[in-house]
């Protein structure tokens, strides 16, 4: 039988003829389907553009993108599940705003920390909008004409993205500085707000332009009022907010659309990624496409992404404690 020390001897000699246990090498990335959680519902502009994006994505990294609508709760359904997916680098956040921030202040035991729990990649880019539309038969033709309409008593409802997001952020700050009262009526995004709006059971709500636009140019809605400060080229007639008297942080803060990852992803993908999305954002083919919806191209870096977070983490929780908005 042979000692331990005979063992170890014999190991050893071992190691000079290359039979030592092989290394795996590492799998190339992506190997597999990479996943945009997107916390809104299909047919949403938030949706809309992942989809143009990931097709574009997908061939610059040479594998599948998948979209999963996960809708509801301030988009906090969508980032809680982008949030606990593993940190592999196959699982991203498409968002807007509303659940990095507004969420924060609006929903009872947020199950994660957006300031901890995601790595910003970059924001994909900025729309003009979203503009306040309303119901054809509605007697106002601009913003300024609908809180003239809202003094002399008249009953009047808007449909929100759901409770706390940026349809009531605008809303309830114009309502409480012209000292009138709007109805909300909270929908899980923008898509089903619309139908109700075509059905006449609402007043107004809000949409993109490049949603909007074509139902104007039917007769199907008018538009009353734009966030920012210029008005859509598609829509040159539209009254912007500020126009209307209307001009703090709310009335100005465009729309946006980014996309992170989960905290602890693997910085080199967290690159490869970035690059893969600035790459179609600088591009022809989906920059024209953002042109044409009214949205301008950002694909800034992860750290400026960052401060502009922390810049509307720090302005719209205040806003909505200051509005009296309840948690859910």
């Amino acid at each position: 039988m042979l000692t331990r020390r005979q063992l170890i001897a014999a190991s050893a000699s071992l190691v000079p003829l290359g039979l030592t246990a092989p290394v795996r090498a590492a799998a190339p990335y992506p190997s597999k389907p990479v996943r945009f959680v997107v916390p809104a519902p299909a047919g949403s502009p938030v949706d809309t553009i992942a989809r143009k994006l990931g097709d574009a994505v997908a061939r610059d990294l040479g594998a599948t993108v998948v979209i999963d609508n996960r809708p509801g709760a301030m988009g906090s359904i969508g980032a809680a599940e982008a949030a606990r997916s593993p940190a592999d680098g196959y699982t991203f956040l498409f968002t807007l705003a509303d659940p990095l921030v507004s969420a924060t202040v609006m929903i009872k035991s947020l199950p994660y920390k957006p300031a901890t729990a995601f790595s910003p990649i970059t924001k994909v880019a900025v729309g003009i909008g979203p503009m306040l539309v309303a119901r054809p038969g509605l007697k106002a033709n601009n913003f300024s004409e609908l809180v003239a309409l809202a003094k002399t008593g008249t009953p009047l409802s808007y449909g929100s993205w759901g409770p706390g997001t940026t349809p009531v952020q605008i809303m309830e700050s114009a309502a409480r500085q012209a000292g009138v009262q709007f109805r909300e009526v909270p929908y899980r995004g923008s898509p089903p707000a619309l139908q109700d709006l075509l059905g006449d059971s609402i007043d107004t709500t809000f949409l993109a332009p490049f949603v909007a636009a074509p139902l104007i140019a039917e007769g199907r809605i008018k538009a009353l009022a734009t966030v920012g400060t210029k008005r859509p080229a598609s829509l040159p007639g539209v009254q912007t907010f500020p126009e209307a008297g209307f001009s703090s942080f709310v009335f100005t803060n465009c729309l946006w659309v980014g996309l992170l990852a989960p905290a602890g992803t693997d910085e080199a993908i967290q690159r490869r990624v970035g690059d893969s999305v600035r790459k179609a954002v600088h591009g022809d083919e989906f920059g024209k496409y953002l042109t044409s919806i009214s949205f301008d191209p950002v694909g800034n870096s992860a750290a400026e992404f960052r401060q502009d977070i922390d810049k509307e983490a720090q302005v719209i929780p205040a806003l909505l404690r200051e509005l009296g908005l309840q948690p859910q």
